[in-house]
């Protein structure tokens, strides 16, 4: 009994082996969707509109045929596992792409937060398992005792039921419809796939009409199938050939024909932005997996045809193609005007300068106290970007334009860098109905182009020389520079760093710092519109020193260079330096504050030394720290030893990711507490309240549901109320 039970486990690893890249899309797909915030909302965001609604249930269809038909491929070259899992290799493909299904459904059903846990999803799934038990019976049964005409009448009815069905869903997009239609479709489904043989295989012998006279094309198209479902190491039957070959010839021209279709859609999708952003970022999800397993599966097969490893080889190219081409490089534009980047000035120069075009308010003897405001921008993709954007606009509002005119230093990373970005752009253009322009650039979808580069064409980018500056960090560049021509913001992202290095407002000039990570050492980087010496920065890069008088780039590249968080976005080179994402080392950008205020605070006590009724003693300090951490701390686990073996590192530097930050911004605090004695001017204003658990999205896109849910913070929120009626007394 132990030997038949350890053997049917050998014959199930041997089948998940066989079909593992399904299986792993799957289940992906399944854990994506139901334990990630992101995933959500990627659902809420597909699910706004009725063409990315109709877009979801074709590419969930075609995911569906792929997943189901080239695992068949599969299936029918492995002759000697079918001899000993006829079943499993019968079933396997019909159950996967019948899972296809089933893991969406669950997706879906989660966003009901009632049915959002394991237990509910498992019940679940265990129902579908036993339909398709059930439903897959009944169908046998109903093919073998009826005739073919029945059969192809009941297909017809159950073509028209898919096409309503989708019109329906499309027409209604809500979650109740897809939820109520989908295991309609389900059945469907398996129907189509178990009668199909019965149907096609007392078909016609003809592909073509006979007078297209297309006899030859015909014979080796025929020729083709039989090698296809034939296993390269087996001998079969002339007659089960012949039987293979009829009964597939039409399912397999129809397969091709669906394809072509899809794969239509997917290259407009990665090559045209406004149409990714028409499909939206689900869509885009299910046909990349759809067209990465198909892809993987057609490897498969060729090399169990040619008894070639051709995965082997693929993964050694790139391997050794790495070593002579560069896909990851900075997007790096020529300037008209050579640029003197050590013509910068430096931390106590531009606080000078900056004082003097306020002068007249520092030494106005009515006011007790000057105020200068450094800003902190946590990361977190387009949530921090949106949340510090609209934080900032609001201080400006409600402070009746007295936060920018006191505003010293925007310091961020990632999203955060974006949101200072935008926020100063929209200074810089002086826009008006400032908070609605901002709010509507930001709810943009930046996610779908580069999503649709990321699963693909990044994997053959370094075989084709033309494409090797369009990866996904730069999909991701011209995401923020094009949303539409009337937007300004999106314009003044196509400009380059001479925006900020030079401007003419002499009422808003405060410093820009996007911190950025060197990948080969953690050295922690600057892209600032001033320099830093040594003894204020420490090792800190100068990236901008990095470049010559003739190079720069674009706002969005250097927003972008601060925010590339792997896997979606690579590390960028510039020379043989690669940059990553500033939070890897400060994701607050807190550091190089608390560096700019100790220097800063030493000059000014030299001057109170000298003087001690300058004017200077009026200046006070405060930070604004513009966070979207939510307050739930992991719980501290016992870890396995396997994993403490393997991945102890990987777990302590993602750990240290977060905690280093914390420490940053704790130093910072408490150092402002110690220099005012106890007058607490750190502000932190948070998009979460303490205690609550992370339930906005840190994605590149944004739900309408998200958003508006973000809103309502911005409009509630009694600490911006506090500090913007502050600011507005000084």
């Amino acid at each position: 009994m132990i030997k038949k039970l350890l053997q049917q486990i050998a014959i199930i690893l041997q089948l998940g082996r066989t079909f593992f890249p399904s299986i792993l899309l799957i289940s992906i797909v399944y854990v994506f969707f139901t334990d990630f915030v992101q995933g959500k909302d990627i659902i809420l965001t597909g699910l706004q509109s009725k063409q990315t609604g109709l877009f979801f249930l074709i590419t969930l269809h075609f995911w569906v045929l792929i997943t189901w038909y080239t695992s068949r491929l599969i299936a029918y070259n492995h002759d000697r596992l079918f001899s000993v899992a006829k079943k499993g290799l019968y079933h396997a493909p019909r159950l996967l792409g019948y899972l296809c299904f089933s893991v969406i459904f669950i997706s879906l059903i989660s966003l009901e937060p009632t049915y959002d846990n394991a237990f509910t999803h498992s019940i679940i799934f265990v129902i579908h398992l036993i339909a398709y038990v059930l439903l897959h019976k009944a169908f046998e049964k109903i093919n073998h005792v009826s005739k073919r005409n029945i059969l192809l009448n009941i297909r017809i009815f159950v073509w028209i039921v898919f096409i309503a069905s989708i019109a329906w869903m499309t027409y209604s997009n809500k979650l109740n419809t897809y939820i109520s239609f989908l295991p309609m479709l389900q059945t469907g489904y398996l129907y189509l796939v178990i009668t199909r043989r019965k149907i096609s295989g007392s078909g016609k012998q003809n592909i073509f009409p006979t007078y297209f006279n297309l006899q030859s094309t015909e014979n080796k198209y025929k020729k083709l199938i039989t090698w296809i479902f034939t296993d390269p190491t087996s001998s079969k039957e002339k007659l089960n050939k012949e039987l293979t070959m009829q009964t597939e010839k039409n399912i397999f021209l129809l397969f091709v024909l669906f394809s072509l279709i899809a794969i239509f859609i997917y290259f407009n999708i990665i090559f045209d932005i406004s149409f990714a952003r028409f499909v939206s970022p689900l869509p885009i999800i299910l046909i990349s997996f759809a067209v990465l397993l198909g892809a993987g599966n057609i490897l498969s097969l060729l090399s169990i045809k040619l008894q070639i490893n051709f995965h082997f080889i693929f993964l050694a190219a790139l391997v050794i193609i790495g070593y002579f081409v560069e896909t990851h490089n900075v997007r790096i534009v020529s300037t008209e005007q050579t640029i003197d980047y050590k013509s910068r000035p430096l931390l106590r120069k531009k606080f000078i300068d900056w004082i003097e075009n306020r002068k007249q308010e520092l030494y106005n003897n009515d006011l007790n106290e000057f105020p200068i405001y450094l800003v902190l921008a946590d990361g977190g993709a387009s949530r921090s970007a949106y949340w510090t954007a609209s934080v900032l606009s609001e201080l400006e509002e409600k402070s009746k334009a007295k936060f920018s005119k006191n505003l010293f230093c925007l310091s961020g990373a990632s999203g955060g860098s974006l949101g200072n970005i935008v926020f100063y752009g929209s200074m810089h253009e002086k826009l008006k109905d400032r908070l609605n322009k901002i709010q509507s650039y930001l709810s943009n979808d930046f996610l779908s182009f580069p999503l649709a580069r990321l699963l693909g064409p990044d994997l053959v980018v370094p075989f084709i020389p033309g494409l090797q500056s369009t990866d996904r960090a730069s999909a991701l560049e011209k995401s923020m520079e094009y949303t539409n021509k009337t937007d300004s913001i999106s314009s003044f992202m196509q400009n380059d760093l001479s925006a900020i290095l030079s401007s003419k407002n002499k009422t808003f000039d405060p410093v820009v710092a996007i911190n950025t990570t060197r990948m080969q050492d953690g050295t922690p980087g600057l892209i600032s519109n001033i320099q830093f010496d040594n003894e204020i920065s420490g090792k800190r890069i100068d990236i901008l020193g990095q470049l010559n008088g003739n190079e720069s780039m674009n706002l969005s590249t250097a927003v972008v260079l601060g925010a590339r968080f792997p896997y979606f976005s690579p590390a960028g080179r510039i020379r043989d330096q690669y940059f990553v994402d500033g939070g890897y080392f400060d994701n607050s950008g807190g550091g190089i504050v608390y560096e700019m205020i100790l220097d800063l605070n030493d000059m000014i006590a030299d001057s109170l030394k000298i003087n001690p009724n300058h004017a200077f003693k009026k200046i006070r300090f405060h930070v604004i720290h513009i966070s979207n951490q939510a307050d739930n701390k992991n719980k501290i686990r016992k870890t396995h030893p396997l994993v403490n073996d393997l991945a102890a590192p990987i777990k302590t530097i993602m750990g240290s990711y977060a905690s280093q930050t914390d420490f940053n911004n704790l130093r910072l605090y408490k150092y402002l507490l110690e220099l005012y004695k106890g007058d607490t001017t750190y502000h932190t204003i948070n998009l979460y309240g303490k205690g609550e658990i992370d339930n906005f999205p840190m994605n590149w896109s944004i739900s309408q549901q998200s958003l508006e849910k973000m809103n309502d913070r911005l409009k509630n929120h009694e600490k911006l109320k506090e500090l913007a009626m502050r600011m507005a007394r000084y």
